[in-house]
């Protein structure tokens, strides 16, 4: 039986054969679409499962609300980890973390910057899934300046050499560190990345008993048997055992007197499953991504692959008088209706099958792309993993079934006796279905146009947003410190070229100014909790920061030095309303003495940091023994010359160390990457959903204009015109993508602007026009889709369609 239904359902595809490319390819697209983002989807929740026990590790975080600011951090401070092990019951083992950013590395002739060099405990190896290949687990970071590279670093720098043993020339300071171990390079679904790991024992940051002071990450894993709530409970007590006495000390409040100001802390924990998904925490080594945007694609992997079974489903019901008669036989010569019902699945399935293998050509043609679009290292061998194949077929089936299951039950419903009589004509008892599944794809379209034009809209919003300062032509030069005592001879040497306007030394520019301490105000009962920046006094220049109080730094002041800037921000929220020279502010965490400093001046408020944010309290200082980084501006011209200028510069002062810059703007650009690729993923996508609805649709205009051929030719014969005729064959269709259209547009506003928008600090509007032109697109895809068939009919010669009338 089956044999014959699948003799049937090839014979029927032969013969129909526009029909049945349409299907085709309107099913394999929707399937290729489907499958990438369910690859997409399934890599995104693969992160960090390949360490052993990955779901009993849990990471220890910070947030507070200090005097109305509030701060999320992934960091805790050094002597967290002790207190886990000797203090939590609950707490198997626990490891330290800490990261270098662009650490300057020198091997013999070989200058390097590595991106990210992590500093770790020495059982960092035991304690994650990370293989070492060369060295010993146990003592590779055990011991100052012993280090791990990467298996491509230690080619880089040794090629086929062995490198246990050698010596490294680390930082700026050139630190002699000897290579212990091997490990091979992190897979790409960690959310911790690395190129070197540096023993603990190289950073005395690590023996810090101080619990006000956050910059190690903390990772505990508990017993099998406990609850990670028991830790929680004894983190809440951590804060008034341990850093209620810091408060005391430095802030000379008690953590009570510290809650009554409205302030708050306390430590959390957070599944490492759950970082790179769940975490919008401040501090993350690496962006993390965001669970909200798999949920938008797998409504996308839904409504596309629904979209191509509406087509299906469509174009058989509006076949549905040419095989009616068939049906009708049948059932006339005692076809009963569940192997009739086989027959129309059985060539659904059909479909579907061949749809799935067209699919797969388009995989492999899309992947490459694919990948550029969304960052990924998807690969085809992923998708010879059994559970994937597995997945691949029944995915087939259930679309084949989904596909075929209507036309199926609603062509075996016919009665014999009124087909073959002649009352069942075309699916016409159907049509308000077909046309609310074209309402429904449509609705889906807009809904995609709406989204897709949004994200796009607040993307240019921010790269084109006024920072409240001039970010175009500026460098940032790093490992300043390399310079040694020869800073200012290389800064003048610089600016002794005509094409560099200015130059200032600072501990880092934005948008990377993360330092942060807290501060209290002279003769007020209040702290703030400041973004800190330390810069010398060309940084305004430099910059191109505004003052609207006061004067910036000068060296026609030493006095500076014991002073400090603010901006517009903090100005406003101390509730200052002049500055009269008179008002200071003292520093806590920060290893400074209390000593009152100076306020000269306020900043215009500029961004410092991630567009996803307020704008901060910022306060600015001079200290000479925190410059790290370079901001070097530009004139407008040949820029390619004057980077060679300005290396051949640094070499002359740098003692070999690697020139590493970017540009200020470029670096802002990077902070949009996450919103870049969902922008570029829905744009696809929403391409692919329109272009297999206007397929569906063109199939179904030409079934519609093929019924109503004779019409149009009386009407012809009559005297009515092309534009006439085109416009009565088109204007159906088009009220139908009205109607999608006004569900879509409303429902597409409230989500993008309820859910979306309010992620950022920084946004733009979504106004009528934007909602409006999608509305006016849809409708000019849709008429343009089904013009061809209504052209090539209202152009027929009408003798053709009635000469045997």
């Amino acid at each position: 039986m089956f044999k014959n239904y699948l003799k049937i359902a090839f014979r029927n595809l032969r013969k129909n054969k526009i029909y049945s490319i349409i299907n085709i390819l309107g099913l394999s697209l929707g399937i290729t679409a489907s499958l990438l983002i369910v690859i997409f989807v399934l890599d995104e929740l693969s992160y960090d499962n390949f360490h052993p026990d990955a779901e009993l590790i849990h990471r220890a975080d910070m947030s507070g609300l200090l005097n109305g600011n509030e701060f999320n951090l992934a960091m805790t401070p050094a002597p967290m980890r002790s207190a886990l092990e000797q203090e939590v019951p609950a707490v198997e083992s626990a490891i330290r973390v800490g990261a270098f950013r662009t650490m300057p590395i020198q091997y013999e002739e070989l200058t390097f910057t590595e991106p990210i060099t992590l500093v770790s405990d020495p059982e960092f190896f035991d304690f994650f899934g990370f293989e070492l290949i060369q060295g010993d687990p146990k003592t590779a970071l055990q011991g100052p300046n012993k280090i791990v590279l990467t298996e491509s670093n230690a080619k880089k720098y040794f090629g086929e050499e062995d490198p246990i043993g050698k010596i490294l020339l680390r930082g700026s300071n050139q630190t002699a560190t000897e290579v212990t171990g091997i490990a091979a390079d992190p897979p790409y679904n960690s959310h911790l990345d690395f190129d070197m790991v540096l023993s603990g024992e190289s950073w005395d940051y690590l023996e810090s008993t101080q619990w006000t002071s956050n910059n190690l990450y903390t990772y505990f894993k508990i017993f099998p048997e406990s609850d990670v709530a028991e830790v929680d409970q004894a983190l809440a007590g951590f804060i008034d055992k341990y850093f209620g006495p810091e408060i005391q000390k430095f802030m000379g409040i008690n953590m009570d007197q510290f809650r009554e100001q409205g302030n708050r802390v306390g430590f959390h924990t957070m599944p490492m499953l759950d970082i790179h998904l769940k975490s919008q925490l401040q501090e993350e080594l690496l962006p993390p991504g965001n669970i909200q945007y798999l949920y938008i694609f797998g409504a996308i992997s839904i409504f596309i692959i629904l979209i191509a079974c509406i087509n299906f489903m469509n174009l058989a019901t509006a076949k549905s008088a040419n095989r009616a008669k068939e049906v009708g036989v049948r059932k006339s010569i005692g076809a009963g209706k569940i192997p009739l019902i086989g027959q129309f699945l059985a060539e659904s399935l059909l479909y579907s099958i061949l749809s799935g293998l067209v699919a797969i050509v388009f995989i492999l043609l899309a992947l490459e792309p694919f990948n550029a679009i969304s960052g990924k290292e998807l690969s085809i061998w992923m998708f010879l993993d059994p559970g994937i194949i597995l997945l691949f077929f029944g995915f087939l089936i259930v679309v084949g079934l989904l596909a075929g299951s209507y036309p199926a039950f609603y062509l075996t419903s016919f009665s014999p006796i009124l087909v073959l009589k002649g009352k069942i004509r075309s699916g016409a008892k159907r049509s308000a279905f077909r046309n609310g599944l074209v309402v429904f794809q449509f609705f889906i379209s807009i809904c995609l146009i709406i989204s897709s034009m949004v994200v796009y809209k607040q993307l240019n919003y921010m790269q084109d947003k006024n920072l409240g300062f001039d970010k175009e032509n500026v460098i940032n030069l790093l490992h300043i410190r390399s310079l040694g005592n020869q800073m200012e001879s290389f800064k003048q040497e610089v600016l002794a070229n005509s094409g560099f306007v200015s130059a200032s030394f600072a501990n880092a520019l934005p948008p990377e100014i993360d330092w942060s301490s807290v501060y209290r105000i002279e003769g007020m009962d209040q702290d703030i909790l400041f973004a800190v920046n330390w810069v010398d006094e060309d940084h305004l220049k430099a910059m191109g920061y505004e003052m609207v109080h006061g004067r910036f730094f000068s060296k026609d002041f030493p006095s500076d030095t014991s002073a400090v800037i603010i901006n517009e921000r903090a100005f406003k929220q101390i509730g200052w309303t002049e500055l009269d020279g008179t008002q200071k502010i003292s520093g806590f965490f920060d290893g400074e003495s209390n000593e009152n400093k100076t306020v000269i001046g306020v900043v215009k408020d500029f961004n410092f940091d991630d567009l996803k944010m307020q704008i901060r309290p910022l306060i600015m200082g001079m200290r000479e023994d925190y410059f790290s980084e370079m901001a070097i501006r530009m004139a407008p011209g040949e820029f390619e010359e004057r980077i060679s200028f300005l290396e051949s510069v640094w070499k002359k002062y740098s003692n070999g160390a690697a020139f590493e810059y970017s540009f200020v703007d470029s670096n802002f650009e990077n902070l949009l990457r996450a919103e870049q690729k969902m922008g570029n993923i829905i744009l696809t996508f929403t391409v692919l959903a329109i272009g297999i609805a206007c397929l569906g649709l063109f199939g179904l205009a030409a079934f519609t204009t093929e019924q109503r051929a004779k019409e149009i030719s009386i009407r012809k014969a009559l005297g009515a015109n092309l534009a006439q005729l085109v416009t009565l064959l088109s204007k159906d269709f088009t009220v139908l993508v009205l109607i999608a259209f006004a569900f879509a547009g409303p429902l597409a506003y409230y989500v993008m602007e309820t859910y979306w928008l309010q992620n950022f600090a920084f946004r733009t509007s979504i106004d009528l026009l934007l909602v409006l032109g999608a509305g006016i697109l849809a409708v000019v895809i849709a008429w343009l889709t089904v013009s061809y068939q209504s052209f090539k009919t209202a152009a027929s010669n009408p003798v053709d369609y009635l000469k045997n009338e």
